[in-house]
């Protein structure tokens, strides 16, 4: 109940699983696919949204099409268009991430699910870098099926996510895991049957749900936003550093990504951990950086100094 609350829809299309990954397999395992058939993803979908889909291909012969992401964020548009031209009769799904964690791209998620059904095709909206952070309204988006996580933007446990799959998807998957106390198959708490839980993170789970709820998701979505935005424009004042990330607000909400140029970024990354107590997620040529509503301006400020601090020194 306090998860269907949180996403704005029904208990009875909530799944409690341990993260994004299993639900995202869950839905990939579940859906029956035929050598017929064609899934759509993106290149910058998790490998949970990615690669699970590939390896099905591999066992089942149906058909991977995998679009693009392009950056900077073309706008929503693009997007949609991309979709409209590649739908064809063989599509059956469709799966995309909707706030990539690779340039912190948002994506029009309720006009593609729409677009979608048109068509009569499946959606799959991994939700790792929205849950949590954006006031996420499951029954205005309509997905098909929807994945979070409780350790990521709800500060919950690990080992506590969110699979959720829309009323009118119930006939369109199967469970893939079966142990005692399932329900009827179509319903929900069929796929809850992973044998013993721990319910105590469950229970906390819950509970960093409701502290959020008296907050506000707008206003935590604002606020992380308002952060996001004043690092980015500090960032861009340092030499040798490229924002990846846009800066237009309908484009991005507060996952930060940026090159660094002359740099070892992996050094710059462990320097800023060790030394500086400051946590980034490491990538290829740069970093990224993900402020939440708890964070103070003084320590955007200190992060930016510090990142400064290296790019001019080095590492």
């Amino acid at each position: 109940k306090i998860l269907a609350d949180y996403l704005h829809t029904t208990p009875e299309q909530i799944v409690i699983t341990r993260n994004t990954s299993e639900g995202n397999n869950l839905v990939s395992s579940g859906v029956e696919l035929t050598a017929n058939d064609e899934v759509i993803i993106f290149n910058h979908n998790h490998p949970s949204n990615n690669v699970a889909w590939k390896e099905k291909a591999k066992r089942y012969d149906f058909t991977v099409t995998e679009l693009e992401v392009v950056n900077p964020h073309p706008g929503p548009e693009y997007y949609i268009d991309l979709v409209r031209r590649s739908i064809t009769a063989r599509t059956k799904l469709l799966s995309f991430t909707h706030h990539t964690n690779t340039v912190g791209d948002l994506f029009p998620a309720k006009e593609l699910c729409q677009l979608a059904h048109e068509h009569g095709v499946l959606v799959l909206v991994d939700g790792a870098q929205s849950f949590g952070l954006m006031d996420v309204n499951l029954s205005d988006m309509q997905p098909d099926f929807y994945t979070g996580s409780a350790h990521k933007w709800p500060c919950g446990p690990k080992e506590t996510g969110v699979l959720f799959i829309n009323n009118r998807a119930h006939d369109k998957i199967w469970p893939s895991i079966h142990s005692a106390g399932r329900g009827d198959v179509g319903i929900s708490r069929t796929f809850e049957s992973f044998g013993q839980r721990d319910e105590p993170a469950i229970i906390a789970f819950g509970e960093g749900l409701k502290f959020q709820q008296q907050i506000g998701m707008k206003t935590i979505q604002a606020r992380s936003q308002e952060l996001a935005q004043s690092l980015m424009e500090q960032l861009k004042t340092i030499e040798g550093v490229t924002l990846t990330t846009s800066q237009d607000p309908t484009l991005s909400q507060a996952v930060v990504v940026f090159e660094a140029t002359g740099i070892d970024a992996r050094k710059m990354y462990n320097a800023l951990y060790d030394n500086e107590k400051i946590g980034t997620a490491g990538r290829a040529n740069g970093l990224r950086i993900s402020p939440h509503f708890y964070n103070l301006h003084s320590e955007i400020d200190r992060t930016v100094a510090a990142i400064k601090h290296y790019m001019t020194t080095g590492v």
